[in-house]
């Protein structure tokens, strides 16, 4: 039991959408298949998986009493996992992460340095402000150039690649405050109006008009379109069923699980990228990065 614990609190099935965001990254200036990948890119992942274990360990700890009232079975609210070595296996991961960015190189240990900043800031600072979705955003759409990282610094890229980076991170960031304004609503009262979700899905529709542009302004290949068409399916179809009967209560369970759905997309959403630079079989790939979150969010919680 105390090691389903440790992995209720660091959302295991959460990550299994942080591969994709640096391949997202890492294949759009390297220009796969086209170059090949090397040694740098699973060190990447590994360092940006440990980032984030580390900004959820911090974040379940800054909110320790909050959940003692409100979510008493999460680990560190309930006991089951000691505050001490919570915050020693956090520690770790940072430092784990950093020494391994730094193994990479400079650019990737300044951004590494960032994106904890930026995680650290949001679970002691700006969690409960208006800006804290933001910075939420902010840290995803970091990873897109931390995976970026290692070809950043040599300098050997194409404009359009420069162009195709900054549309994927903008992308990755309205995406990922979206899923926040519908996590807010999850600790709160049953929602018996659903016009609240008009605005977060307002900006994932936002989200897939840039990425259907871009293809049309032949910033990526075509191949990006059959991903997306499966994302929009999956968006669309739990939203309806979540509102199909709106004059009765959206109840926190039901936003929980929406919020679920919303942040395991999170890996279509990447593929769409992948496809569109390297093609659908390479987007096919990074999109089956779902599947584990999906079988082990049946027995360990996302949110």
């Amino acid at each position: 039991m105390v090691l389903k614990d440790y992995l209720l609190m660091i959302r295991l099935p959460n990550l299994f959408t942080i591969p994709s965001n640096i391949i997202v990254g890492y294949v759009t200036l390297q220009g796969f298949p086209n170059n090949g990948l090397s040694i740098s890119l699973p060190l990447i992942i590994f360092s940006s998986c440990l980032i984030y274990t580390a900004g959820i360990i911090f974040n379940d700890y800054s909110d320790i009493e909050t959940d003692r009232r409100e979510k008493r079975l999460r680990p560190l609210a309930s006991g089951s996992v000691a505050k001490r070595p919570a915050v020693i296996l956090g520690l770790s991961c940072l430092v784990l992460a950093l020494v391994i960015s730094g193994i990479v190189g400079p650019l990737t240990l300044l951004l590494s340095s960032i994106i904890i900043f930026i995680a650290l800031f949001y679970d002691f600072k700006l969690k409960q402000t208006k800006i804290g979705s933001i910075m939420m955003g902010s840290a995803r759409a970091s990873n897109i150039v931390y995976g970026a990282s290692p070809i950043l610094i040599g300098g050997i890229f194409e404009s359009v690649q420069i162009q195709r980076l900054a549309i994927e991170s903008a992308c990755v960031f309205i995406y990922v405050v979206a899923i926040m304004l519908v996590s807010a609503r999850e600790a709160g009262v049953a929602q018996s109006n659903p016009k609240w979700l008009f605005v977060p899905f307002l900006m994932i529709s936002v989200v897939v008009t840039v990425m259907i542009t871009s293809v049309i302004l032949g910033k990526f290949k075509a191949d990006l379109l059959g991903n997306l068409v499966i994302l929009i399916f999956i968006i669309c179809f739990a939203v309806s069923k979540l509102t199909r009967r709106h004059k009765l209560e959206i109840s926190s369970e039901q936003i929980q699980n929406l919020v679920k759905i919303l942040v395991l997309c999170m890996v279509i959403l990447d593929s769409s990228f992948v496809s569109g630079v390297s093609g659908l079989f390479f987007g096919t790939i990074v999109a089956l990065f779902i599947v584990p979150g999906i079988i082990l969010s049946r027995i360990l919680y996302v949110t």
